[in-house]
C-alpha cells in the first residue's frame, strides 16, 4: 500500500520524458504504485480542473518512450481530444479517490 514511498526523491532517475511549453505538461516515468510499472500524465488547464491526468501504462521502458511521443503529438495538435480517461492504478491515486468521494 505505501509502495509510493520509494518514489520519493527518484524522479530524476525513474524519469522516461516530459514535454512541457507553456500550460501542457506531459511527463512519463517508472512507477512503483501501479499495475503496470510505467505511465504517462497529462496535465492541462481544459481536463481535470488543471490535474494530473494519467492517460496511458505501459509493461515496458520501450512501450513508455513511444506512448510519451504518442502523447505529445496528440497534446500539440491542432484540434485536443474531447476529453482524458484517468486509467491509473495506482494504490495512492484509489485512496485519494476514496477521500474525494466520501466527501460527495
Amino acid at each position: 500500500m505505501f509502495d509510493f514511498l520509494s518514489m520519493v526523491g527518484t524522479y530524476s532517475a525513474r524519469k522516461i520524458d516530459t514535454y512541457e511549453v507553456g500550460k501542457l505538461f506531459i511527463d512519463t516515468c517508472l512507477v512503483t504504485d501501479s499495475d503496470q510499472p510505467y505511465e504517462t500524465a497529462v496535465e492541462h488547464p481544459k481536463y481535470n480542473n488543471g490535474d494530473m491526468v494519467i492517460v496511458e501504462m505501459y509493461n515496458t521502458k520501450e512501450a513508455a518512450r513511444k506512448g510519451h511521443k504518442r502523447w505529445v503529438k496528440k497534446m500539440t495538435a491542432k484540434e485536443l481530444p474531447e476529453s482524458l480517461k484517468d486509467v491509473s492504478t495506482s494504490t495512492t491515486g484509489k485512496l485519494c479517490r476514496m477521500f474525494e468521494e466520501d466527501k460527495l
